[in-house]
């Protein structure tokens, strides 16, 4: 039966390479949108990609740092073997896939792990994943999906849509016209009905494209041509210290400006709730208190390698309960901080090794920096501004 040998020269260590084959989260960085594994001899191996391949199979060697095999058991059947070796400063990778059943299989193989292997190269040399830089954005924050109760208060003629709860600063939604509190219903004539649809149209697309948008603001639609944005490369910190003073530098501007918003804000103000399923602005600050909380788990499954399948962020009754226990905006606002804190904690306690994770480490570095949680807290106070503008009306 015919056989595959490829082979990679990769700067980085064979702990490195090997966590990227014996992980959840190092399976992650660079073949699977989703992993479930079990890392031992006879153990599990399931992985998922959401454009369409999934393989099931079971290890079969486990050395430490040197070598991992494992069967393929479904679609086909097969054997991989990964070994590693010290080459100079770098690690020689040698992968070889044996029993392929046939020529045309073999070639296919051949083009999925040689695309496979040039972004595990690419993940642990820079921290960059080709799979997300290489896609485009429209640069849109998601609040929710359209419902009776949102359709009423909006008026829309559609019961169908995806609501926008603001825009990326400098992207091509923003420069489309897109605003926070309007619907999205359309895409290249295709009807925006929930978020696979959404991905459907713009997966296949390269950044700089454009896709035609339809939105509605209230009852008035709207439309333009959209550009599709590229990803920024981020700054990556050199070592966890200056990761965590970059985050508590951050939390220090976002504090002060939801500390001027809330200025002279009475208690009954932020209790002003638009409608019955929206949140008012104690359930947001919750909803950010929550949110850090869950970060701090998927922070620290991240270093571990596992698996954090659901933030829960958004879940109402999480959320309500925060304001049950914190009922008012002061005691709300130490809470968030004391959250923050323990974020900043967090991070000087991991251990500095997970620097050289460059995957993993970029993931943290980016939910954490100004694109991430500056722009997903700001959206938040755009929202917060705007319900205390209704009920001071």
């Amino acid at each position: 039966m015919p056989s595959l040998t490829l082979t990679r020269t990769i700067q980085a260590s064979p702990k490195a390479i090997y966590r990227a084959f014996t992980t959840t989260a190092g399976l992650m960085d660079w073949i699977a949108d989703s992993s479930d594994i079990e890392t031992r001899v006879g153990g599990r191996l399931f992985i998922w990609e959401e454009k369409g391949y999934q393989v099931m199979g079971k290890f079969t060697a486990l050395e430490e740092n040197q070598r991992v095999a494992f069967d393929l058991l479904a679609p086909i059947p097969g054997h991989v073997e990964v070994s590693l070796s010290t080459q100079d400063n770098a690690t020689l990778l040698t992968l070889e896939h044996s029993q392929i059943e046939t020529e045309e299989t073999l070639e296919g193989y051949k083009k999925q792990w040689g695309n496979a292997l040039d972004n595990l190269q690419t993940v642990l040399e820079t921290g960059l994943d080709p799979r997300l830089y290489n896609r485009p954005m429209m640069g849109i924050l998601i609040s929710g999906m359209v419902d009776k109760d949102t359709r009423q208060r909006l008026g829309l003629p559609l019961d169908y849509g995806i609501l926008i709860g603001g825009t990326v600063p400098g992207m091509g939604a923003e420069a489309a016209g897109l605003m926070d509190g309007d619907v999205l219903v359309e895409m290249d004539n295709a009807p925006i009905k929930d978020y696979h649809a959404l991905s459907q149209v713009i997966a296949p697309r390269m950044a700089g494209e454009t896709v035609h948008a339809v939105w509605y603001r209230g009852k008035e639609r709207l439309e333009a041509t959209m550009t599709l944005s590229g990803r920024p490369h981020p700054h990556i910190p050199a070592t966890l210290t200056e990761l965590a003073e970059e985050a508590r530098q951050i939390y220090s501007r976002l504090d002060g400006e939801l500390a001027e918003l809330l200025d002279g804000v009475t208690e009954e103000a932020a209790e002003y709730r638009p409608a019955e399923k929206e949140w008012n602005v104690k359930e947001i600050i919750a909803h950010l208190i929550n949110t850090e909380r869950a970060m701090q788990i998927w922070i620290i499954n991240a270093a571990e390698g596992t698996l954090f399948n659901h933030w829960g962020s958004n879940n109402h009754h999480l959320v309500k309960s925060i304001v049950d226990i914190h009922p008012t905006l002061p005691h709300l606002m130490a809470e968030r901080r004391r959250a923050e804190g323990q974020t900043v904690a967090l991070l000087q306690r991991l251990p500095e090794e997970i620097v050289t994770h460059k995957g993993t480490f970029h993931n943290i570095v980016t939910t954490l920096n100004k694109e991430g949680l500056s722009t997903h807290r700001r959206i938040h106070f755009d929202t917060i501004k705007r319900l205390l503008e209704e009920a001071g009306k």
